[in-house]
């Protein structure tokens, strides 16, 4: 997956009511404005990101 690719799903869930979405929003806004902060948010989303793709795949029981 390009990061492009990556960004762009990780964005899309900014809208949801889920733990996923306020880690996007507070990543987008720079919350606390800590770099190392940023950096686990990002982190977080990736672990989120590779769960999905593994769903989506079939490799993992939804």
């Amino acid at each position: 997956m390009a990061a492009e690719e990556l960004i762009e799903i990780i964005y899309s869930w900014e809208s949801e009511n889920s733990h996923r979405g306020r880690l996007v929003r507070a990543l987008k806004s720079n919350a606390d404005n800590d770099p190392a902060l940023q950096a686990k948010r990002l982190a977080l989303l990736g672990v989120h990101a590779e769960k999905q793709a593994r769903r989506k795949a079939g490799l993992v029981a939804a």
